[in-house]
């Protein structure tokens, strides 16, 4: 819609709130966000189970398989393909810590070929963004 439409568009979580960053590939830190939303509000339970699903942790899998193929880590690979999209005004990244930062500020120098573009669009494909038009009809 944004490239249609002529608008920019502004991700203020382009880590899918951390899951794209793999922490939760084999479960939810105590430590995390999440570990306090699967018991909090019904709110922050919907959430936490929109973000944190089969779903989402098998493509954040085989996103990490492409991020090693390139030598990049999963952050970096995903902020890159955030910012590549020429709708993309900026992206937002939040860290909390200087590790996280580490990761995050390469994607500004990486530019995806579109090999690489085209297997992430494959990831995609076969386990859609549950937030897309498409997507939010299947929730």
């Amino acid at each position: 819609v944004c490239r249609q439409e002529s608008v920019s568009l502004l991700p203020y979580s382009p880590l899918g709130a951390g899951v794209l960053t793999g922490k939760y590939n084999d479960g939810i830190p105590a430590s995390s966000r999440f570990a306090e939303y699967v018991n909090g509000h019904e709110r922050q339970q919907r959430m936490a189970a929109r973000f944190i699903n089969d779903r989402t942790i098998e493509t954040t899998r085989q996103l990490a398989l492409i991020a090693n193929d390139l030598g990049v880590s999963l952050p970096t690979l995903c902020l890159a393909w955030s910012k590549q999209h020429d709708f993309v005004a900026s992206t937002i990244v939040g860290a909390t810590s200087v590790d996280q930062l580490r990761q995050a500020l390469p994607a500004a120098d990486l530019l995806l070929d579109a090999e690489t573009m085209a297997r992430i669009d494959a990831v995609d494909q076969a386990l859609p963004n549950p937030m897309t038009e498409d997507g939010l009809r299947r929730l």
